[in-house]
């Protein structure tokens, strides 16, 4: 199913990745999805438990990664613009 993605460099797999991250996340469903994932994740409250700051911790290299970067600048802004 996901063969051509095998073919494509690392530079070109994770830019596929993230547009594909993007898309999905633009949709409700995908809003749905990944609010509960991030949910799992411990990313919505304090991490107390070794376990909990790990999920933290993959929860923010799942942004970091797939969403890039520039993703934690755009979550704080859009933090921001709700106070407004």
């Amino acid at each position: 199913m996901l063969e051509w993605l095998a073919e494509l460099s690392e530079e070109d797999k994770l830019s596929a990745i993230r547009r594909a991250f993007v898309e999905v996340a633009q949709s409700e469903s995908g809003k749905i999805v990944f609010a509960a994932i991030l949910n799992d994740l411990c990313f919505f409250r304090q991490a107390e438990e070794p376990e909990e700051q790990a999920l933290n911790n993959y929860a923010k290299f799942l942004i970091n990664h797939y969403f890039g970067e520039e993703a934690k600048y755009r979550v704080f802004e859009a933090l921001l613009g709700r106070g407004q």
